[in-house]
């Protein structure tokens, strides 16, 4: 019993620094985060009318929600701009 006791003490833990090599809170480094620009504003899109007037057409044609789906995917509209 007391062997065993032994045996479980000399393995010691995963995170155990003597058996990791590091420390036992010490993490990976992070690299540092990329300049990013942002625009200060966003810029809206406009949609000229033809435009507007061809997308209900479409999904008006369109016989499933599937490619109604599809078209609304390929446009970036939403299912309320229809």
């Amino acid at each position: 019993m007391a062997e065993l006791a032994a045996l479980e003490r000399r393995q010691g833990e995963p995170s155990d620094p003597a058996r990791s090599g590091r420390a036992a809170n010490s993490r990976p480094l992070a690299r540092p985060a990329t300049d990013t620009e942002v625009v200060a504003k966003a810029r809206r899109r406009r949609f000229t009318v033809d435009y507007k007037l061809t997308i209900p057409d479409e999904a008006d044609r369109a016989a499933a929600p599937g490619p109604i789906g599809a078209l609304l995917r390929r446009e970036g509209l939403y299912s309320s701009h229809l």
